[in-house]
């Protein structure tokens, strides 16, 4: 620089005429670099835009191509007027099946590249985005208790198999994508075909199967052949610790394995009343506790358990008919008139015909569905089906959906409670013995934080739905999802399935095209 003013000040004639000449298209040059870099500048500003534009859009439902102009236009105008001087606009937008490709367009005056006859440079940027969903394990753990009836389920199918499509349809390859189903009610339908399973109890080795039976060891599915019927798939909760753990059934240790629901026959018979679920004619009361006496047993339990749980009485074929209070069907399964579960499974065809046979039937325990919910995700466990967890390839997401609180009605005479997945509130399986519906209620909602925290602290990403439930409090669900956008309080059924689409646009993950 002190070279350049000492020419400047120089009064010699031929040196003056020369730098004038000289300086001209020096000017130009150092321009033209300025310039250059406010061209960089605006190109990448307008890159980012449009990259971010897409990546906001991509990830919502599918839309129409003239649907995603727009909504990729309204995002760039939104994020990048502020500040931006001159014009821009969006040239072009096209979708090819995941594939979105966009151009955008603007223009950059010239300041000092002026001297070099360039009054402006048009800028052209194009941007590509690849919906692509990774590696995903889904399942979705369904309400299908009897509140959902009618235009419920229906919609709930409608939603559920909306979803399947659209993460099908953003999957490169169909091994890629993993999909559960978990109806639940007051119990889950594992399916009969587990009779032979080493993590089912049909011995009836586990505490939780002896108290049903005044300490008796029972193989309940004999039971089920002894009255004529099969047993229908359904299966109870854990003993704690273990319903809130994943872990791998032993059977050295019987509390760890599922007991297979047998629903008592009760007291009474159902021509006479009182009892639910009286399907079959009671022994003696002497004829009971004589039996228990030749096997060291006590006999001190109430009458009503003693007849209840009184094995020898299991012959012969039970009522028909269905019961007073919820419309179950008599005898063992009485309950269980739920749809089986789906593994995890590339065949979406499968899982389209898993959603499509649900039925709507039984009271509410979350907990229950929320556990096999984690089994079939689960490395271990019942399934052992899942990924290891931690695999940065695959990502495990469960959708809960439920139209209502947990439930666990007080009634049935002695028993104080109905037959269900975690038997009769008498047995103490909830933490209580005898409790008001209100209790009982928040015994299982503090189960259900529980379980959701373990799942989330193994990575697995919850999204919970809460459909038209009036009543009781949402922050069980809303704390159970992993975040609190990923918690929907839905106050008509109508909007499921913009819900259902809505949650499969945040699983969809995009990545820009390289």
């Amino acid at each position: 620089m002190p070279v350049l003013r000492s020419l400047w000040r120089c009064r010699s004639g031929n040196v003056a005429m020369m730098f004038a000449l000289a300086i001209i298209p020096l000017f130009g040059v150092v321009g033209a670099a300025v310039d250059y870099t406010r061209i960089s500048r605006a190109q990448l500003r307008l890159a980012d835009a449009l990259d971010a534009a897409l990546l906001s859009v991509g990830s919502q439902p599918e839309m129409t191509d003239k649907q995603a102009f727009a909504a990729v236009d309204a995002w760039m105008h939104a994020h990048l007027d502020t500040g931006w001087t001159g014009a821009w606009q969006l040239a072009s937008l096209t979708q090819d099946g995941g594939k979105l490709t966009a151009v955008a367009t603007t223009v950059v005056d010239m300041t000092l590249a002026r001297l070099l006859g360039v009054d402006q440079v048009p800028v052209r940027v194009l941007s590509e985005a690849i919906r692509s969903l990774g590696k995903l394990e889904l399942a979705m753990v369904l309400d299908n208790t009897g509140s959902m009836k009618g235009t419920k389920i229906a919609t709930l199918k409608t939603a559920a198999g909306e979803l399947v499509d659209s993460l099908a349809k953003t999957t490169k390859k169909p091994e890629d994508l993993r999909i559960a189903l978990v109806p639940f009610s007051q119990t889950v339908n594992v399916g009969p075909g587990y009779e032979k399973a080493s993590w089912l109890d049909a011995a009836g080795d586990s505490a939780s199967a002896k108290s049903l039976f005044l300490g008796q060891t029972v193989n309940r599915l004999d039971l089920f052949k002894a009255v004529g019927a099969a047993w229908g798939g359904c299966v109870e909760t854990l003993a704690m610790p273990y319903e809130i753990e994943a872990a791998a059934p032993d059977p050295a240790k019987p509390d760890t394995l599922y007991v297979p629901y047998f629903a008592p026959d009760e007291p009474g018979n159902k021509v006479s009343g009182g009892y639910n679920n009286s399907y079959l004619k009671d022994s003696p009361l002497k004829a009971v506790k004589d039996a228990l006496a030749a096997q060291g047993l006590p006999a001190d339990q109430p009458d009503f358990q003693l007849l209840q749980g009184d094995v020898q009485k299991y012959t012969g074929t039970p009522s028909s008919g269905t019961t007073g209070a919820f419309g179950y069907q008599y005898g063992p399964n009485s309950g269980c008139e739920i749809a089986p579960l789906l593994r995890l499974s590339t065949n979406t065809t499968a899982v389209q015909q898993a959603i499509n046979a649900m039925i709507a039937n039984g009271n509410t325990d979350i907990p229950i569905g929320l556990t096999w919910g984690w089994n079939v995700l689960a490395p271990s466990g019942p399934f052992g089906d899942g990924v290891a967890y931690g695999d940065d390839e695959w990502t495990k997401v469960v959708v809960l959906m439920t139209d209502g609180n947990n439930e666990n009605q007080v009634g049935n005479l002695e028993d104080q409670s109905y037959y269900s997945g975690i038997g009769y509130i008498w047995q103490g399986r909830i933490g209580a013995t005898s409790a008001d519906k209100a209790t009982r209620t928040k015994l299982r909602d503090g189960r259900l934080g529980e379980i959701c925290a373990k799942m989330k602290a193994e990575g697995v990403v919850i999204y919970t739905v809460r459909v038209e439930v009036k009543n009781g409090s949402s922050d069980v669900l809303l704390k159970c999802a992993t975040e609190p956008e990923n918690f929907y309080d839905v106050d008509d059924v109508g909007d499921l399935v913009a819900v259902f689409a809505d949650i499969g646009g945040k699983i969809q993950k995009l990545r820009l095209a390289m």
